[in-house]
């Protein structure tokens, strides 16, 4: 992680980025003679990842409850 605050807006083009690259499904591109690879599993990962750390810096974290309310009457 890096050591300097990332922004809402940065976080969501990221997301969009990676958003991009799952949505079209390939895992290997070639343009100009360079070829790229994508590890899909690992972008999925890391857009999980980028949305729960969008959430914080929103401010919508969701959190399990730490107890449980049971009503046994």
């Amino acid at each position: 992680m890096s050591a300097v605050a990332r922004t809402a807006a940065d976080l969501q083009d990221a997301i969009t980025n990676l958003e991009t690259i799952l949505d079209a499904g390939t895992q290997m591109v070639t343009q100009d003679g360079e070829t790229t690879q994508f590890d899909l599993e690992g972008a999925s990962a890391r857009l999980r990842d980028l949305r729960a750390e969008l959430a914080t810096v929103q401010g919508k974290k969701t959190r399990r409850p730490l107890f449980n309310r049971i009503d046994l009457s």
